[in-house]
């Protein structure tokens, strides 16, 4: 990989996929008036082609994380070109790993947020700067090494909790007949109180080490695969 040529300033960024990801940062770059191009197997277009004829000076390669190493490795088009993936895990000497740390929804953002996301940089590479001048995203450097841990940690506290959540919104409507609506307060404090206080914000009886509420709770969930969940937390917080 190279540096970027003062002459390629105005080429355009090339991103392949079209995923959610894709489609985010599209639409944030072009909002910031930096030209792109985006292929998919989808658009029947020859990818080699594409390249020769638009001399991308940055491709963004956001596809599926096991699909990255062999999509360059079968595309010797790309070998003087800056590549870049958004993978929080996958490391490679091929391209630079930029993680924008944020859940990307089916809806797209309003461009004061998309200029907020943090970026999670591997240091000893390509610069963000570089790649995206113009953009003025918060950046962050990690080593390679600790990638994977960072990303097992974003994984547990977003993903994990997600899951959590959608368990409570749907027993909540298919077995209580309550409105996933009425817990809306209880996350927005939730949330609230990680932000203000994030060392303070545990609630209830793990916190309050009330063990009979926590026999009862475990008791409840007999035959529900949350069941464990719960004693886990139990376990880590005991």
């Amino acid at each position: 990989m190279r540096q970027v040529p003062e002459n390629l300033i105005q080429a355009p960024i090339l991103i392949i996929g079209n995923g959610r990801v894709a489609r985010h940062f599209r639409y944030y770059l072009e909002n910031q008036a930096i030209p792109t191009i985006q292929w998919s197997r989808s658009t029947g277009e020859s990818f080699a082609d594409l390249v020769n004829q638009n001399s991308p000076r940055t491709i963004l390669i956001l596809i599926q994380d096991s699909a990255i190493v062999p999509w360059i490795e079968s595309h010797p088009e790309l070998q003087t070109k800056n590549l870049v993936h958004f993978s929080g895990c996958l490391t490679t000497p091929l391209a630079t790993g930029m993680h924008p740390l944020m859940s990307f929804g089916p809806a797209l953002y309003d461009l004061p947020f998309y200029e907020k996301i943090p970026f999670i940089c591997e240091a000893g590479k390509l610069q963000f700067s570089e790649l995206f001048p113009g953009l003025k995203n918060p950046i962050h450097l990690i080593q390679e090494s600790e990638k994977a841990f960072y990303h097992a940690l974003c994984v547990l506290s977003g993903n994990f909790s997600v899951i959590l959540w959608q368990k409570l919104f749907k027993d909540f409507e298919s077995r209580l007949n309550i409105p996933a609506s009425a817990a809306q307060p209880y996350l927005e404090q939730i949330t609230r109180n990680l932000l203000n206080q994030s060392h303070l914000a545990l609630t209830g009886p793990l916190q309050r080490r009330d063990l009979l509420t926590i026999e009862k709770n475990l008791s409840a969930l007999e035959g529900d695969a949350f069941q464990p969940v719960y004693q886990a937390f139990k376990e880590i917080y005991s």
